[in-house]
């Protein structure tokens, strides 16, 4: 058994806090005045137990304080005892990655809070096999509960706002449950959620390749296929020609040959057009020319000498010639483009023998035009195809996995059915707890093997259940009957700590703390440590308690006699990014 004895510090900073078997409170004082005594230091000293016990530094209140109010240099320090030895353990703000552990006088400094976990660890294995023993960490998870986790649930052990997933390993652990069952199953939900996202991005890429949902997109594969499948076979009747080769590259020669002739051809019909334009009978007419001479003639009088037949006859051997220079450049252009008409001709002639040795089913009409499409076609089918078997391969690892996840759900409810005597003795012992608080035997608790995300459930049931008080209370018993069952004990390390748990009625309050003291509960050889505000207790309520709160009262803090003597404002967290 894991005994605590005693919290300290070096230097002295706050009272030491001294363990004894059974029941230990903290208490916080009801002042004079009657004001509350919230903020007095009870949480505060839960909280450098948990540090001492190895919790992560950010996930602890000390991290908060000031240090100008508490020396980060200063060493917390716990005394424990487990199975007969004893121990200590310094832990500073300063280096709260380096632990100190101390053993019959020889000092360990751990290089990392993780190795000193690590070994905290391997002292609590159960029996020889360290696989199916929980780390330490985990099994502190339901032993010191985190005030912020409201108490709300069984497994949620930690702070709500941090929403870190159940873990049932420890209780799996206490209950005889073999855990690695447990865990192979959580992570082959984790490795089908990964499988899942990716199929649905491969079911996009399908989508946005084709247009079509994925089965649709396998019809379009196999018409793909067989498209490709008749272009290659027409190509292939090609190659099977003696003289493909020379045939190919020759109609590769005449495409080239004829696509010149026909750029040729169409720059000489445009030329042809230009002259036809200008060689139209438009030119100035020879009433405007006398018009126009007349004008010139009274302008001028005597200085014009020419008479206007010989202007009209100079004009009109003007236009004469530049009707020639125009008729003969047609007839040039013409002339050479009846020449490219006959190359055209005779081009498209070879270049038609030329198909006529390859084209067998007059399927292929251009060789590169045809050679280009099934390039595109093989590019589109290697990506849907691709994609596909990626598709295939994903659903595979997924029935692989899911066949897997329920051989270990089976495997798990066999582990479950051979610690059934287990969890029906700590039904057993919550029934006693339900029997002596709410005087009946209205309760029950079940385990289930579950084909979800959470693989197990718990399932508390008592009397008027579902308000938030009653969800505390339950896990109030559940907690210390997991202590005190004879079945438990040997895996459980012994102690217990509840750090505000109670917020419900008087009579409800009173009974619970009077059964920690009956003999049902046999907590004399463990311990139990609750912190709880006196002003909770009305002097009829601390009449009906069967000892004095004084009796096991281990700290008491007020608002003038706080755990750290000193009055401060917590440093805002530092945000992750």
């Amino acid at each position: 058994m894991f005994k605590l004895e005693r919290l300290y510090s070096e230097p002295k900073t706050f009272d030491p806090i001294v363990f004894r078997s059974g029941l230990n409170l903290i208490l916080g004082e009801t002042k004079e005045d009657n004001q509350k005594t919230n903020g007095v230091g009870k949480s505060l000293a839960v909280d450098f137990l948990s540090f001492a016990l190895l919790k992560k530094f950010k996930d602890c209140r000390i991290s908060l304080i000031p240090k100008d109010t508490f020396d980060p240099e200063t060493k917390i320090c716990l005394e424990f005892s487990f199975r007969g030895v004893n121990y200590l353990v310094k832990r500073s703000p300063e280096n709260h990655n380096n632990p100190e552990f101390i053993q019959n006088g020889i000092s360990t400094v751990f290089a990392s809070l993780d190795d000193a976990t690590e070994f905290f660890s391997s002292m609590f294995v159960v029996g020889e096999d360290a696989e199916h023993t929980p780390s330490f960490r985990a099994m502190l998870g339901p032993l010191i509960r985190d005030e912020k986790s409201e108490f709300k649930s069984l497994v949620l052990c930690h702070d709500t706002n941090k929403r870190i997933p159940a873990d049932y390993t420890p209780h799996l652990f206490l209950l005889h449950i073999e855990f690695g069952s447990y865990r192979e199953i959580k992570a082959l939900w984790a490795e089908l959620d990964a499988i899942r996202v990716a199929t649905s991005k491969v079911k996009e890429n399908i989508e946005t390749l084709t247009g079509k949902n994925l089965k649709e997109a396998k019809a379009e594969l196999n018409e793909l296929t067989n498209q490709i499948g008749k272009i290659q076979s027409e190509i292939d009747n090609f190659e099977n020609l003696k003289s493909y080769e020379y045939v190919r590259d020759e109609l590769v020669a005449l495409e080239n040959q004829i696509e010149v002739v026909r750029t040729k051809q169409s720059t000489l019909k445009h030329e042809i057009s230009k002259t036809r334009i200008f060689g139209k009978e438009d030119y100035i007419p020879d009433d405007e020319i006398e018009e126009l001479y007349e004008q010139f003639k009274r302008g001028l009088g005597t200085l014009i000498q020419k008479q206007l037949e010989e202007v009209l006859s100079f004009k009109h051997k003007i236009d004469e010639f530049q009707r020639s220079l125009l008729e003969g450049k047609r007839e040039a252009l013409s002339s050479e483009l009846g020449e490219l008409e006959k190359t055209a001709a005779d081009l498209d002639r070879q270049y038609k023998d030329r198909v006529s040795l390859l084209d067998q089913n007059g399927s292929l009409k251009n060789l590169k035009q045809s050679v280009a499409i099934q390039q595109k076609k093989m590019e589109d089918l290697a990506s849907l195809s691709a994609w596909m078997r990626t598709h295939t391969k994903y659903e595979l690892e997924k029935s692989v996995a899911t066949s897997e996840k329920n051989k270990k759900l089976l495997e798990l409810k066999f582990s479950l059915q051979e610690a059934s005597k287990v969890v029906e003795s700590i039904q057993e012992s919550i029934l006693q707890a339900h029997e002596y608080i709410a005087g009946n035997r209205h309760c029950s608790f079940e385990v289930e093997v579950t084909n979800n995300r959470e693989v197990v459930k718990f399932d508390l049931r008592i009397h008027d259940d579902g308000s938030h008080s009653n969800e505390r209370e339950k896990v109030f018993m559940y907690d210390v009957s997991l202590l005190l069952n004879n079945e438990i004990s040997p895996r459980h390390l012994g102690f217990l700590v509840h750090d505000n748990i109670f917020d419900v009625d008087q009579d409800t309050l009173v009974k619970s703390l009077n059964f920690l003291t009956t003999p049902e509960s046999a907590l004399n050889n463990k311990q139990y440590v609750l912190t709880i505000n006196e002003d909770k207790f009305r002097q009829e309520d601390l009449k009906r308690l069967r000892y004095s709160l004084s009796d096991f009262a281990i700290a008491r803090y007020t608002k003038k006699s706080k755990f750290l003597k000193r009055h401060y404002q917590e440093v805002p967290p530092k945000k992750t990014r």
